[in-house]
């Protein structure tokens, strides 16, 4: 049997042609952009010419675009910007911050850390399907309120957050109570190669990417911002001093050209993501006991198809991922972030309202382009079988 790759969400195979034809020009430029000398100019124009191309593959003409070292590091920037504002001596003037409780691990973690620092939090359940309500947000915004992250799609379930609606209610709530609209940030990594980007200037301050999601390299991530931020972490100036450190030519010109073609090839992926939907949901309602988390039908516009969680109940989740990987098939429990932090495995579906029971017997499926009808057949056959014998 050949392997059958159905954790796409925590890494995707990398594009062998565009790794290799970006690996020759950086060798070329093989200089510090930051050099004043020709060669550091030549790797300069490179990087510049790089980001340029990446911000019209997304759609985006405003802002700027910063390269990072992973999503991740990009989540960071905006939130660690909040300790400029923290007043050790004047706890009434802390800042606060607005959180959904869904959020990747590399947003909760770092905004827990802040806490701890002082920083007030106002954390927002989503309802049970996974979606966070706009009104729920708005109605958190106080005058001290600094900050607002939001998810553009959830790593776990697939829900798809209405950012659109929840940026235009932080606005019009903020001129209503007269204070400063607070920055916004969303964590777009997985709505990257899923959904269009070229909206989300529109109503958020500032979102985070990573190449890896969509077939590139891993370790080079992408932050934009609608304007200039004082970031915490300083160096030496690089990416208009928002991130230190020599920027990654290799990474950020394989990133160019993976985002270039996945933004061409974005209508035929939905399709194909789609039909494997379609295909995974109704073979999972004939496995009898199992059941999706949280129940969607094919097609449904609140979540996209390429991420569904699925529930075995009576059989642990990471009982029937190491079973599925035996007979080579890749599936996860949740974020592969967080796969060694048992103590927030389950947060996700537990923010949702899901029963113990249920959430323990989770895992999560995710598909990409190279993924087929029959890895889909594959894992339905399998996991059939192992749940007839393993259940309890």
């Amino acid at each position: 049997m050949k392997d059958v790759y159905l954790d796409w969400a925590a890494t995707t195979p990398a594009d062998p042609e565009i790794l290799r034809s970006s690996l020759e020009p950086s060798l070329e430029a093989y200089a510090n952009p930051s050099s004043n000398h020709w060669l550091g100019r030549q790797a300069k124009q490179s990087l510049e010419e790089s980001r340029t191309s990446l911000m019209r593959a997304l759609g985006i003409s405003k802002g700027s675009l910063v390269f990072t070292g992973s999503g991740s590091e990009a989540d960071h920037i905006p939130l660690l910007a909040l300790l400029h504002r923290l007043k050790p001596l004047d706890i009434r003037r802390a800042p606060h911050v607005i959180v959904s409780t869904i959020e990747h691990s590399a947003i909760d973690c770092q905004i827990r850390a802040l806490q701890k620092l002082g920083v007030e939090v106002s954390w927002i359940n989503p309802d049970s399907q996974g979606h966070v309500d706009p009104d729920q947000v708005a109605a958190r915004l106080r005058k001290e309120t600094v900050l607002v992250t939001v998810m553009g799609v959830n790593n776990e379930t697939g829900a798809i957050q209405n950012i659109s609606a929840i940026g235009q209610r932080i606005k019009d709530t903020a001129q209503g109570i007269g204070m400063k609209k607070p920055w916004f940030h969303v964590d777009a990594v997985q709505m990257l190669g899923k959904l269009a980007m070229r909206e989300v200037p529109d109503y958020a301050d500032s979102f985070a990417i990573s190449a890896h999601k969509v077939r590139g390299p891993r370790g080079i991530g992408a932050l934009w911002l609608s304007r200039p931020l004082e970031a915490f972490a300083c160096g030496g100036g690089q990416e208009g001093g928002i991130r230190p450190g020599t920027e990654n030519l290799f990474g950020v010109l394989a990133f160019r050209h993976v985002v270039e073609k996945v933004s061409e090839s974005l209508e035929n992926h939905n399709v194909h993501a789609l039909m494997l939907e379609s295909r995974l949901i109704e073979g999972v309602s004939r496995i009898k006991g199992a059941l999706l988390v949280p129940q969607r039908r094919p097609r449904d516009a609140g979540y996209v198809p390429s991420i569904i969680s699925i529930a075995f109940p009576g059989l642990g989740g990471e009982i029937i991922v190491r079973a599925l990987s035996d007979r080579k098939i890749a599936v996860s429990t949740g974020s592969a972030c967080s796969s060694n932090r048992r103590r927030q495995g389950r947060r996700v579906l537990q923010a949702m309202g899901v029963p113990d029971d249920i959430s323990f017997s989770t895992i999560r499926l995710s598909t990409g382009p190279l993924t087929t009808p029959e890895d889909i057949d594959a894992f339905l056959e399998h996991a059939e079988d192992l749940y007839r014998k393993l259940k309890t």
